[in-house]
């Protein structure tokens, strides 16, 4: 990150690193660079390591962070299109190619609140491409942390045809289906998070929505009941951006 003129706290994770270096710069482009810094690193320190495993090669550090340095310029000017400048040119002036004057910031990934000790917060979301109220391609994702933000479990799992309230309920079914199945989670306080307000809505209230909705709503009451204290809510979609971003992978 020095090599950027950037000071930054270090990562607990991987993945707090990943979603970090992707959300560092506003500008496409520039963000294209910055991605690309966190693939070559990681790609980098894997091939040094195979090589020590299996060929007794040493590592040499100074070797390695060059070869991170020519991989993010490479990538950047030939698969990114980020500049058309020659690979000696950004090298050299990489900070001026690749973030240009741009304000450096950490994207905001909504404020998500932690439960309370011994509660468990299961953020679920769905999402479909396509047009709004048509059916598409749809994907639900989901995410279970504890009061220090420990993630327990995510899932991200691909629909097939679905509408938008059809994801949501999905997504919903899906948490409720996973903690009714962990033995150590039957009576635990859990909250299921939706930002959805009609499938919550739905899973709640006497009504089931649409017909097709009625034996997942039957199944999530059931695994509801099963389980004990856990209880399904709406929440803004600020603070589901994780779940979010899970369903648009599924």
């Amino acid at each position: 990150m020095s090599w950027w003129l950037v000071s930054c706290c270090p990562s607990k994770t991987v993945d707090d690193w990943f979603k970090g270096c992707s959300g560092l710069c506003p500008k496409r482009i520039h963000a294209k660079a910055w991605s690309s810094l966190f693939f070559a690193t990681v790609w980098t320190v894997w091939k040094a390591r195979n090589g020590m495993v299996f060929r007794g090669k040493e590592v040499d550090f100074i070797v390695a962070a060059n070869m991170v340095k020519f991989r993010v310029v490479w990538w950047f000017k030939h698969y990114g299109k980020g500049s058309t400048d020659a690979v000696t040119t950004i090298l050299l002036n990489i900070k001026d190619c690749c973030t240009k004057s741009t304000m450096v910031k950490q994207r905001s990934l909504g404020t998500w609140i932690p439960p309370s000790l011994d509660v468990l917060k299961f953020n679920v979301d769905g999402a479909v491409r396509g047009s709004p109220g048509q059916a598409g391609m749809g994907g639900g994702g989901g995410v279970l942390r504890n009061s220090r933000g420990r993630v327990l479990c995510l899932f991200s799992n691909h629909l097939g045809i679905s509408d938008s309230n059809s994801a949501e309920i999905m997504a919903i079914h899906k948490a409720s289906e996973i903690c009714a199945s962990k033995p150590d989670f039957i009576g635990r306080d859990i909250v299921i998070v939706s930002d959805s307000m009609t499938a919550v809505t739905w899973v709640n209230d006497r009504s089931f929505g649409s017909v097709k909705h009625v034996n997942l709503i039957y199944k999530i009451r059931g695994n509801l009941i099963k389980l004990g204290k856990t209880v399904v809510i709406y929440n803004s979609r600020a603070s589901n951006s994780f779940a979010d971003m899970l369903a648009k992978k599924g």
